[in-house]
């Protein structure tokens, strides 16, 4: 079995994976939203939102990164866990580097929201593997 991946699964239907892009997509939206619409409406109004605005990139971005590639790829339990890490670890090696990059700026509040993105995707993928179980264990109820 892959550490990330394998060719066989990334061809294998699965239900789960209809619940992943469901999920990407919802959090795509409303990152968006976040973007163009709220951050925006607390700029103009003076809103004190704790950073919300400022790093909703991070932290819908993080869960939609985490639930598409686990839905192109069809990890499986232990991979989509292990994707979740590799790529919020990138997000946050990234933010680290951005000073020595053209025009970047760090911010502590997109770390503070990357770990709570990926967070909220542990929590969902818990509760996903709990309602889809792989095929190969037998859940009791």
């Amino acid at each position: 079995m892959g550490w990330f991946s394998t060719r066989e699964r990334i061809f294998k239907p699965a239900k789960i994976r209809i619940a992943f892009l469901a999920i990407a997509t919802a959090a795509f939206i409303v990152t968006e939203f976040g973007r163009y619409v709220y951050r925006p409406f607390v700029r103009r109004n003076a809103i004190q939102d704790f950073g919300l605005a400022d790093s909703i990139g991070n932290l819908g971005g993080i869960i939609v990164q985490i639930f598409f590639l686990c839905a192109v790829l069809n990890s499986t339990k232990i991979q989509s866990y292990r994707w979740a890490g590799f790529l919020s670890a990138g997000y946050i090696v990234y933010e680290f580097v951005q000073p020595y990059l053209p025009k970047g700026v760090f911010d502590w509040k997109d770390i503070y929201a990357t770990i709570i993105g990926l967070i909220i995707s542990l929590i969902v993928l818990w509760f996903l593997w709990y309602k889809f179980p792989p095929e190969n264990e037998i859940r009791n109820k």
